[in-house]
């Protein structure tokens, strides 16, 4: 076929402009109702290989759980109001800033994102306008919380889930978040976690054999012997710090290491004065802040209490400080999940939210999942199907 020399600068010309047409921005309004579902429902087959992360090597038994976990979730949920995807993912690789997290165990899942900002781009088809997006997870043997770093050593994490008891407007908070009347939960433990970082909170459900949790609460005598270890550990981390700083400054060298030591100082008298005031009672579960760390021993104050060791006692806001059962840890490394993690964060106001939550709590099969894992002869090889 023979093109004329106008036909072929329109051609061009018409290509050109789809190539530099912009994405056009969809309306949040305009899609509420809209069941847009998955970008792509994957069938994801199993694994063949094993991965190493760091010292963590996952089996491709323990790979495939979570393309089976992915394959659930994506028969459970159709998003509704905006675009969802669901990737799989182990134990994040360790770098400069999540050192601490070399003592969790094996864990490994899949999780959904539902973007919330979609546009159409240059072949008209709907993409995400950016990250904004609504979350779900399934993880085997993953912990919750918040890292308590002053204490963590490698060989064991500790952590803390403040919920209702220290957030502002708790009460009102619990209204909406407290699941105890969901039917799908009831067999199960669940809870809700304040984020610390951002406000608001994140679901919980912990399905475990025999509903026996891997998360042990501290007493106050454990606590106090891991604040009183942790203590030389950050005189020589801050000590070397403090070298390096000013190693072509020994006034200022000086100056800082006199500040570092009087710091421990008072660091130590506080663990001693916490232990005396409390040496009847170290049995009893410790209960600290929602971010406890080393300077929660300085001056006086009383580490299980809001307030000074003189002061009545006030365990207001109080939360305990947890670890994970080492006998569990270690058995995470096999191929059989210890424990399977469910998570989400929404909000009522957001509708793309609440579908998701809704889904989650009506569909998601809470009881399959829970038998799959830990009672394998009452799946007898059916499959998956979501709650009707």
């Amino acid at each position: 076929m023979k093109y004329t020399f106008l036909t072929i600068i329109y051609i061009l010309l018409i290509v050109c402009i789809q190539i530099t047409l912009p994405a056009q921005t969809i309306s949040r309004q305009s899609i509420a109702d809209s069941l847009i579902g998955w970008k792509k429902v994957y069938h994801f087959k199993g694994a063949q290989e094993s991965k190493k992360v760091d010292a963590k090597l996952y089996s491709a038994a323990q790979l495939s759980i979570c393309d089976t976990l992915a394959n659930w979730m994506q028969a459970t949920y159709i998003p509704k109001g905006g675009l969802g995807d669901v990737k799989k993912a182990v134990s994040q690789k360790l770098g400069l800033y999540n050192q601490h997290e070399i003592a969790l165990p094996q864990s490994y899942g899949a999780y959904v994102k539902t973007y919330l900002d979609l546009r159409y781009n240059s072949l008209h088809k709907v993409e995400p306008a950016n990250d904004s997006h609504a979350y779900w997870s399934v993880f085997a043997n993953q912990v919750p919380g918040w890292p308590v770093r002053d204490i963590i050593t490698p060989d064991q994490y500790y952590f803390t889930m403040p919920s209702y008891e220290s957030s502002s407007g708790g009460e009102e908070v619990r209204k909406f978040q407290d699941l105890s009347r969901v039917e799908n939960l009831k067999p199960y433990i669940h809870f809700w976690v304040k984020s610390i970082e951002s406000g608001g909170g994140t679901e919980y459900v912990l399905l475990c054999k025999d509903n026996r949790s891997p998360f042990i609460r501290l007493t106050k005598g454990e606590y106090l012997q891991l604040l009183e270890a942790a203590i030389p550990r950050n005189h020589e981390t801050e000590k070397k710090k403090i070298a390096d700083q000013n190693s072509d400054n020994p006034r200022n060298l000086d100056y800082f290491l006199k500040i570092l030591e009087e710091k421990n100082s008072r660091f130590l008298a506080g663990v001693k004065g916490n232990r005396e005031k409390y040496k009847n009672r170290l049995d009893e579960i410790a209960l600290t802040s929602a971010q406890p760390s080393l300077t929660d021993l300085e001056n006086g104050r009383d580490i299980f209490s809001s307030g000074y060791l003189a002061d009545p006692e006030d365990t207001r806001n109080r939360v305990p400080v947890y670890k994970i059962d080492p006998v569990m840890a270690e058995l995470c490394k096999k191929d059989s999940p210890q424990w399977i993690l469910v998570s989400w964060m929404w909000s009522p106001t957001n509708a793309v939210e609440k579908h998701m939550h809704e889904s989650i709590l009506h569909h998601f099969n809470f009881d399959y999942v829970y038998d799959f894992f830990f009672n394998p002869s009452a799946v007898n090889r059916q499959e998956y199907q979501p709650k009707k």
